[in-house]
């Protein structure tokens, strides 16, 4: 389930994907071509949350449905990661292969390198194989 401005990406075989869309003025302004992603307006709207978790008109959260496969890597992270770091920066540190905890700190680092005056919150999951059952 998701609702916000909270991101989910996934890094499968060197391709890191957004699965969730922002769920603000600004999101919905690009997608319908209301104004530039880097114009006044945008960066006014960032902040107009449409759908959150407390809304008083209790919004249904996106409900996603993504199989999980050996070797995927997860990151959930707030916009104080994702607006800090381009694609190719979240992609090279999920793509390192670190301990998830490690890739964190890096992801963490890198956000608060760039400047980042936004709290910066991230998770990583590795997919892992699945052990034997007990027999």
């Amino acid at each position: 389930m998701h609702l916000g401005d909270s991101r989910a990406y996934r890094l499968r075989d060197g391709l890191l994907e957004l699965v969730t869309v922002d769920h603000t003025l600004a999101w919905l302004g690009l997608l319908h071509g209301w104004w530039p992603a880097d114009s006044p307006e945008a960066a006014r709207a960032r902040y107009q949350l449409l759908r959150y978790v407390g809304h008083p008109d209790q919004p249904e959260p996106d409900l996603l449905a993504a199989p999980l496969r050996r070797g995927d890597t997860w990151l959930l992270c707030t916009d104080g990661v994702s607006d800090q770091l381009g694609y190719h920066r979240l992609r090279d540190l999920l793509a390192a292969r670190q301990e998830p905890a490690r890739t964190v700190r890096a992801l963490l680092d890198a956000s608060l390198a760039a400047g980042d005056a936004d709290n910066a919150t991230a998770v990583v999951v590795r997919v892992h194989p699945a052990l034997p059952a007990p027999r």
